[in-house]
Parts: C-alpha cells; structure tokens; sequence
C-alpha cells in the first residue's frame, strides 16, 4: 500500500501542478484581456475562463489516469526484477555497471552502491584467460546472445559458479546502447557433478580392477598362455589408436581385449589342456567360447560396448570364421584389429606343441593372410608399426 500510495501521491502532485499552472495561465491572461476591453466583454471573459478551467479538469483527471497506469506499469516490472531469485545486472556498452537487483548483492555481497559505476571486471576470479572474456565480449559487441559458465569471485574473496546469460539491448535504430546479465549460481549442482564424477570414475577403476583380475585369473588357468591377456591388450590399444579411434572408444577396445577369451571359462579343461589335438566334437565345444562369453557378459551393462571383440575376435575377412560367419566389414572393427594382435601373439610366443616363431616368419604369415583371414588395412597398418609396439 505503501508503494502505491507514493505512486499516488507522485502522480497528484504533477497533475496538481499543471492544474494550478494552467488554470492561473487561463485566468490571468483572461482577465488581462479582459480589463483591457469594454465591460460587456467580461461576462464572455467569464465564460471563457470557465471553460478553460472545465478543458483544465478534464485534461488534468486524463494526465493523472496515464500517470498513475504507467507508474503503475514501471512498478511491476521494477519489482519483477527487484523480487527475482537470479542476479541481475544492467550495464552500459562499456561494462559499467548501471543497475542491480537485491538478488545480485545476495549472490556476490557487493550492495548497489558498490557496484553501480564499477566495471562487471569487479567479479572476475583470474580463473579463466583473457581469451576467454574476449570471445565474450566479441560475441555481445556483435548483437547476439551470450550463454555459459564462469568462476567468479564474491566481495569476500570466496568463489563460485556461475551460469550466465548476456542480451544485448538496442534502441530503434538498431544501436547497442545497454547489456542485461542474469547470473545464476551454480556452484551447488557443480560439486554435485564433480562428487559425481569422482564417483563415477572411482566406480569405474573398480570394474577395470576387476576385468583385470578376471584376465589374471584366465591366465592363471591356461597357463600355454600366461601374460597373453595383457600383451595382446597392450599391442590392440596401440593400432587402435593408430588407426584413428577415439579414446572414449579405446576403454572399451581395451575391455574386450582384456576379456576377449573369458568364455573359454565354459570349456572343460579336459578340452583346454589338452596336449593332443583336438576331435572334431571337441573343437565344436571350443568354437563355443566366444558364444559364452557373450552369455557372460551381455547381462553387465557397462560391458555392452566391449562385447565386439569378445564375440567376433574369431570371425574371418573371407566369411569362414565363426561363430557366425560374419565376412570382411560385417565383422566389427575392433573385432578386426584385435584378430591380427591375438594371432600374432600367438606366433611370437612359446606354447606346449611349439616354440616361437621369429618376428620376420611371423610377419609373412599376418602378411599372407591378408585378405583372407584379416582386413588388409589392419595388416597394413599393423605390420608397419608392429616392431617399434613391442621394443617400446
């Protein structure tokens, strides 16, 4: 009521003053002209001023009408800005602060009068470069809208998060005269994400520990192929990277590798042991162990990206792998790259029925087989890099 009453009163006292300025204009230059005329023409003078003082009136009741709507109007919205949660900030092209609302002195502790006629520089925390402020203001010196975060610094010298939106304001003409800033702190929902983040990673350290230990623990169980787990998962992440995959998908190549014959935990170790060769039943059994590592392992979800090579490390270029016959790009990439590692390895080290294969007769086998048992681009790439992966 308060606040009303003061519009009220602003509004009585400028339609007052142009009552009273008007009606003393009408009646002392009615009365001038009229003590200067004949008698009769002070009657008509009467007149004429009543009917001024009535135009007076009713212009005056108009004026204080349009007054009191649009103070009434500017009320509104002044107290919008005045009530509203974010910070708000009205500066001039030049980065002087113009205005505040209360919320900005609640978010940063500078009160108006600290702010308005200081530079926006007054919150910046040195956290971020100049290049950084100068996209900024590029970005609101051209007319558009800028959005995003930034770290800045309150009064007493604590930090905080905060999200930002700048808007150009323009007058008729088209020119830039004001900036608007509303400024959100964020810096709750930030330690959330990065408590979250931690967490995350913590959780995925775990798995990776764990895929590890089961790798380890594979190994341990076939001893013919002790260290094979780590060493094919060592060379597969290098031609990955070489051919160009992104790291977000080299955790999961690295996974697979790691768990690639984890289904061979399926396969009785009367067949796994064996020292002979195998009957055409048992290599059926083996052929299986893709097959149940994919039963192993679809039902972990983080797993789901990592199950390529697992499942499809036996597939062939030509189509005559298994276990499901997938030919040249039907088989997935990592899949691809990881079959030239799995067999090299399995060349270039000492197992029960043989000795190692020297790198050069190794390399002709991977070569050869190009085309036929391998993608040709992998073998190409492989082949040239292969020698400098394991001195390294």
């Amino acid at each position: 009521m308060g606040n009303e009453s003061s519009r009220s009163r602003f509004a009585v006292r400028i339609t007052a003053t142009y009552i009273l300025a008007a009606t003393a204009w009408i009646v002392a230059s009615d009365m001038i002209a009229a003590f200067r005329s004949a008698p009769d023409v002070v009657a008509f003078s009467v007149l004429s001023i009543a009917k001024g003082l009535l135009f007076v009136v009713v212009t005056g009741i108009l004026l204080f009408t349009l007054l009191w709507r649009t103070e009434n109007r500017l009320h509104i919205r002044s107290s919008a800005l005045d009530a509203a949660a974010n910070a708000i900030v009205i500066s001039d092209v030049d980065g002087v602060i113009e205005w505040v609302n209360p919320a900005f002195t609640t978010l940063t502790g500078y009160a108006d009068t600290d702010a308005i006629g200081a530079h926006t520089r007054l919150l910046r925390s040195g956290t971020h470069d100049q290049s950084f402020y100068h996209q900024l203001w590029s970005t609101i010196l051209s007319g558009q809208v800028w959005r995003g975060t930034m770290v800045n610094r309150r009064k007493d010298g604590s930090l905080y998060d905060e999200e930002q939106t700048i808007t150009p304001v323009r007058v008729q003409s088209g020119i830039i005269i004001r900036f608007i800033a509303i400024k959100q702190d964020i810096s709750e929902r930030r330690n959330h994400e990065r408590e979250l983040q931690a967490a995350n990673l913590a959780l995925a350290e775990a798995y990776d520990d764990t895929i590890a230990g089961w790798s380890q623990a594979l190994d341990l169980r076939d001893k013919e192929t002790n260290g094979h787990c780590q060493r094919v998962t060592d060379l597969t992440v290098h031609l990955a990277r070489e051919m160009g995959i992104s790291e977000a998908e080299i955790v999961h190549i690295r996974r697979g590798a790691l768990l690639h014959d984890i289904g061979k935990m399926g396969v009785p170790d009367a067949i796994l042991h064996k020292p002979g060769p195998l009957t055409d039943a048992e290599w059926d059994l083996m052929r299986m162990h893709p097959v149940y590592s994919y039963d192993l392992l679809h039902q972990i979800s983080f797993l789901t990206p990592a199950l390529a090579i697992p499942i499809s490390h036996h597939e062939r270029w030509d189509g005559k792998g298994y276990p499901a016959g997938l030919k040249g790009e039907q088989i997935p990439f990592p899949a691809r790259i990881f079959a030239v590692v799995d067999v090299w390895d399995a060349l270039t080290n000492d197992r029960p029925y043989r000795t190692a294969w020297s790198s050069s007769r190794a390399r002709a086998y991977i070569a050869d087989r190009a085309g036929v048992h391998f993608d040709p681009a992998v073998v190409k790439v492989f082949l040239a890099n292969v020698d400098a992966w394991s001195n390294s």
